[in-house]
């Protein structure tokens, strides 16, 4: 996998953590074979899921649909973004208009 995949989203508490685990668990279910599920943390910006891909795109066009689902669970997704290997610039695939620079933190 060339890529690092990285869906950020909003931390509103604990109940966060248990929807961010749960989305977790959907997309090692819907990845297998296709991308690894690299696993999920808590930063000072958000909570994050970690995504090893061979192609950003693709894999979000796998995913937007259910990532958008999630919001269902309270999930309120700020940004994914993307790397190669260990870059440290990431390129942002969503949202389109996106100001400043992400990062993981």
């Amino acid at each position: 996998m060339n890529y690092e995949v990285v869906l950020q989203f909003e931390d509103d508490g604990p109940s966060t953590i248990e929807s961010l685990m749960a989305l977790e668990d959907r997309l090692i279910d819907a990845l297998d074979g296709f991308a690894e599920v690299d696993g999920h943390s808590v930063g000072e910006e958000g909570v994050y899921i970690t995504i090893l891909a061979k192609d950003p795109v693709a894999l979000w066009d796998k995913i937007e649909r259910m990532v958008e689902k999630a919001a269902e669970d309270d999930l309120v997704l700020i940004a994914t973004a993307y790397r190669k290997g260990e870059d440290d610039d990431f390129t942002v695939l969503w949202p389109a208009d996106y100001e400043g620079e992400f990062s993981v933190a």
